[in-house]
């Protein structure tokens, strides 16, 4: 096996605004991988370069960096927080070894790292906690330990305690070591505890060594018999545990000073798992040992598509090596041979061409077209890796050129956008026929419409998707409907008596004909059938009519004058003189909805959904702890933005998918609020 033991790979992941990125930065410049460190605010860090980040102040898509530090080559992968942007998170983490989880010194908002702590345990990945901006006003320390303590359990434990807030920081204690590290301008120094914080580290120390001896036998007995364990079990322990995602340890640093940082590159060193120890697994749960000399697999974690350089396809190698200019197989796209057009590693939009890669690294393959985030790529071999299952989107626009000349590529270019982001998708509606752009935020599909202007020039404009609303009637009526048309040649004549009759809901339409004695030729009943099917597309509030019968059952023909289309234009004006008669309704679409939030948002969810004309039918715990399950009935029109209300309601943690169930009529026959005609 390749000596991969100094290869890091880990996720910078938190939520919106938590200082992951300027951690990262400050990281970089502290390895000495940028000669100048970076700034959001001046948009010139270095895995935020998209315009988009730059204009939003925020990681919009994932960015890759790496560096060496003492004896490691690190690979960061800079996840963006904002909960719109979660799915791209969750399909890059299966491809790292372990992840940094930045959150603020602010107990109110560790609830916001649920679904990312959710998402790490299924994936067993080790994972500590950075609590940053510990220089601001108002950090606080132990408040926002106990919130994780109380959210995660007793294995998530200070491994750090600092020395002074906000103003005042200006170190910390090493719980393990019991040594005290002061922030100077050149580094770190060494020390001892300051005696006015010796009560508080011991106790937080004493938890951090029980923690740990729930793992280590060894330990336990130690601490039982009152004896004081070496510093080398404890940095062993510490070190096996982390990296196997026992125990969780949590650290300070404030990201803008960089202050705490050279201690976090020493935690990444010494505490996460190199590939070598944390082997990926295939479909069948069997594990790829990263061995250099075997032949090449690798999951591709990202798509970034470049308008004129083409496609880059970030990879992590599992096992084997790739070179620039392989030619490689895809078996998730039916074994399709793909040739590499240049192997590469990046530091932000950097691109730094390599010869070869090998297992464990994280690289940028170029100009493999077909391929897709999550595809499998191997040297031949049948090796299948598992795929992500994108979760349904539950935000959508409609969306149509501003240039009539942009109607023919806007499906194509937004095929690549969406081939950089599989967890947007594109689909024609059923009913209005409108190009919808789904995904999972009202932020999510507007920075994709941003993006499409930018990267290919499509400018589009976005409404709300119009609402499939239904017409049917409630009664029934016959009418008699002649077209008679004279010209100086051949005349056109049609006579039809149509029966129009009311059917259950989810009958559609349906047409039969009774006619007796030949008073209209057989071969115009299709005709008659075209007539009223197509009159039926525009009821009297002007949406389609359903749940209804047609009988064909008298009429009258000339032996010269009839023709199909005298016929088909009877029939459609018998439609428009009969629909009046019926007593039309307007039907609106009903979702079923399966909103599932921690239980202590369950009341607000439900003063929503009522709120919007729903009918709630049950609760129940959810499979996740802690969580409801709230199901409804609930008017589509009343859908649009309720994932923005729900997450605004729920500080991001609420989330819901919806199915159509059927269709009501509109109380008072209103749409949209207004009065239908």
């Amino acid at each position: 096996m390749a000596d991969i033991s100094g290869l890091r790979n880990v996720a910078f992941v938190g939520p919106h605004h938590a200082g992951k990125t300027t951690l990262v930065e400050a990281l970089l410049a502290h390895c000495g991988a940028v000669g100048r460190r970076g700034s959001i605010s001046e948009g010139t860090t270095v895995t935020d370069y998209e315009p988009e980040d730059i204009a939003h102040a925020q990681s919009t898509t994932v960015g890759f960096a790496h560096c060496t530090a003492g004896s490691i080559d690190l690979t960061i992968v800079d996840c963006p927080g904002f909960i719109d942007f979660f799915e791209e998170t969750r399909t890059v983490l299966a491809g790292v070894d372990a992840a940094v989880v930045v959150c603020e010194a602010d107990p109110a908002r560790i609830v916001q790292t649920r679904a990312l702590i959710d998402e790490c345990t299924s994936l067993r990945l080790p994972h500590l906690f950075v609590i940053g901006k510990m220089d601001r006003p108002g950090a606080d320390f132990a408040g926002t330990l106990a919130a994780l303590q109380e959210a995660y359990g007793r294995h998530v434990v200070a491994e750090q305690w600092p020395i002074g807030t906000a103003e005042s920081f200006s170190g910390f204690i090493d719980l393990a070591l019991m040594k005290a590290y002061t922030f100077e301008d050149d580094g770190e120094r060494e020390g001892e505890p300051p005696a006015a914080l010796r009560a508080q580290v011991e106790r937080a120390r004493t938890a951090l060594l029980e923690a740990m001896a729930d793992f280590d036998d060894t330990l336990m007995e130690e601490l039982l018999e009152g004896k004081e364990p070496p510093l080398e079990e404890v940095e062993r322990d510490l070190c096996s545990e982390c990296s196997h995602d026992q125990i969780v340890p949590v650290i300070v640093a404030a990201g803008v000073s960089g202050a705490g940082v050279p201690a976090l590159v020493r935690a990444i060193e010494r505490w996460f798992p190199s590939p070598a120890d944390r082997p990926q697994v295939d479909a069948e749960e069997r594990p790829i040992e990263p061995n250099a000399g075997a032949q090449f697999i690798g999951r591709v974690v990202k798509t970034i598509v470049h308008p004129q350089s083409g496609k880059l396809s970030m990879t992590r190698v599992l096992t084997g090596t790739v070179k620039s200019d392989a030619t490689l197989v895809d078996i998730t796209k039916g074994d399709e041979r793909v040739r590499s057009g240049g192997l590469y590693r990046l530091q932000g939009k950097k691109q730094e061409p390599i010869p070869e890669a090998g297992p464990g690294a994280i690289v940028a393959i170029a100009r493999l077209e077909p391929v897709s985030t999550g595809d499998t790529l191997t040297a031949g071999q049948k090796v299948l890796l598992p795929r992500l299952a994108q979760r349904a989107p539950v935000f959508a626009v409609a969306i149509r050129p501003k240039e009539r000349i942009d109607e023919a590529k806007i499906s194509q270019m937004l095929a690549r956008i969406i081939d950089e982001d599989p967890s947007l998708s594109l689909q024609r509606a059923d009913v209005t026929n409108e190009l919808l752009l789904l995904g999972h935020g009202e932020q999510h599909v507007t920075l994709a419409v941003e993006r499409l202007a930018r990267k290919y020039k499509v400018e589009v404009e976005t409404a709300p998707p119009a609402i499939p609303y239904l017409e049917t009637i409630t009664a029934s009526t016959e009418v008699h409907s002649r077209y008679k048309h004279q010209t100086g040649g051949h005349g056109q004549f049609g006579d039809v008596w149509l029966r129009f009759e009311p059917k259950g809901r989810g009958s559609g339409v349906t047409f039969e004909e009774t006619i007796v004695g030949g008073v209209v030729p057989r071969q115009f009943f299709p005709a008659v059938e075209k007539g009223v099917r197509e009159a039926l597309l525009h009821g009297p509030s002007g949406h389609p009519v359903t749940d209804l019968h047609v009988t064909l059952f008298d009429g009258q023909y000339h032996d010269v004058d009839s023709s199909e289309q005298s016929f088909k234009t009877a029939a459609g004006m018998g439609v428009r003189d009969a629909l009046p008669k019926c007593k039309p309704v307007v039907l609106e679409p009903i979702v079923h909805v399966t909103v599932t939030v921690p239980s202590t948002y369950t009341s607000t969810v439900i003063q929503q959904l009522t709120g919007k004309r729903g009918q709630i039918l049950g609760m129940n715990p959810a499979e996740r702890a802690g969580f409801d399950e709230i199901e409804a009935d609930v008017p589509q029109v009343e859908m649009a933005r309720y994932i923005t209300e729900l997450r605004t309601g729920t500080q991001g943690l609420g989330t819901f998918h919806w199915r159509h169930d059927r269709y009501d009529p509109v109380p008072g026959n209103r749409v949209g609020g207004k009065a239908a005609v």
